[in-house]
């Protein structure tokens, strides 16, 4: 359960992006090229996750790194209000934590699964996150409808992130627990 509710969190944040920052941003004052480019810079932060991500995995377990990288990824979803410069770099580190959470994700989740049920475990997680990237659209559709100022917009993706940062850190703390299960039926 707490791998589909990261999934729908993840996906959920990662097509509110990519569906609605080039408007948001073009509300908040940049012009349309301005804001298509700074929408594209997205993609390239996930790029660069990729590098960086895989090694944090596999030193510290996809648990502690994703619930982390989730985590910091609230910080930069939240400071998306920035000036433009300062802003192109932010929106990067959002694609570095949002997109590269979600890779991250998807290589994890074989670890976390026991390999009889990877298969349908998988399917099942990416099944019900596709339920957040269909939901995302219709999700900032109705926040723009609603009047909501811009730049709140994305600070309510914050909270997807926060709880796909929990969700995740709890995954983190059940796998701790099992390990001293473990360790005491070995003990005695």
């Amino acid at each position: 359960m707490l791998l589909w509710i990261i999934y729908f969190c993840s996906l959920l944040n990662l097509f509110l992006f990519v569906y609605w920052l080039p408007e948001v941003l073009h509300l908040t004052g940049m012009t349309p090229p301005q804001a298509v480019f700074a929408s594209s810079i997205i993609p390239l932060g996930g790029i660069v996750a990729v590098f960086y991500l895989g090694l944090l995995i596999d030193r510290f377990g996809p648990e502690r790194a994703l619930a982390l990288h989730y985590a910091v990824g609230v910080a930069f979803v939240a400071l998306i209000a920035l000036p433009y410069f300062a802003l192109l770099t932010v929106i990067f580190l959002a694609g570095t934590t949002i997109i590269g959470s979600q890779t991250g994700l998807n290589g994890a989740c074989g670890k976390l699964y026991p390999a009889r049920m990877r298969t349908s475990g998988i399917g099942w997680a990416i099944g019900i996150g596709r339920i957040g990237s269909i939901v995302s659209p219709i999700l900032g559709g109705w926040l723009l409808a609603r009047g909501l100022p811009p730049t709140q917009i994305f600070l309510s993706a914050c909270l997807f992130a926060l709880i796909a940062a929990i969700a995740t850190a709890l995954l983190a703390f059940r796998g701790a627990g099992a390990e001293r299960l473990v360790a005491q039926s070995a003990a005695q």
